[in-house]
């Protein structure tokens, strides 16, 4: 006797999911799976809370750049935005790469700093309860 690892209802509903997939396909649409924010903040806790923290104090600031403590950087007074700095987060550039996977931010530079924009969606995340 084969034993399933699977309860019968588990299957049923895989199986009602890759129907309507393949329904939608074929008549065009695109499937897209989307990453949870809640992973990413479970990757780097301290980085998702200080970019919680920002958006509460400033909520219609999209943009940020990531420098070092010792640089300075003169930005528009009125276009203000964030900035995180490498001093304060291990593995920074890699660690904004996976945030982009995740389509939480995008890569918006256009000179010799590094600049970023937070999604809509990341958006409405950080400003959930938590």
């Amino acid at each position: 006797m084969d034993v399933s690892s699977h309860s019968i209802d588990k299957l049923r509903e895989w199986k009602t999911l890759a129907e309507m997939r393949a329904y939608l396909g074929i008549r065009g649409f695109a499937i897209v799976v989307s990453r949870s924010f809640q992973k990413l903040e479970d990757k780097m806790p301290r980085l998702v809370a200080e970019m919680r923290d920002d958006i509460a104090r400033e909520p219609f600031i999209r943009e940020f750049i990531i420098i070092s403590k010792k640089w300075s950087y003169n930005s528009d007074p009125e276009n203000p935005i964030f900035c995180y700095f490498f001093e304060d987060h291990d593995s920074l550039k890699p660690m904004l790469k996976v945030m982009q996977n995740y389509g939480a931010i995008l890569e918006t530079t256009y000179n010799n700093v590094d600049r970023f924009e937070f999604t809509e969606d990341f958006v409405e995340y950080l400003q959930l309860p938590v």
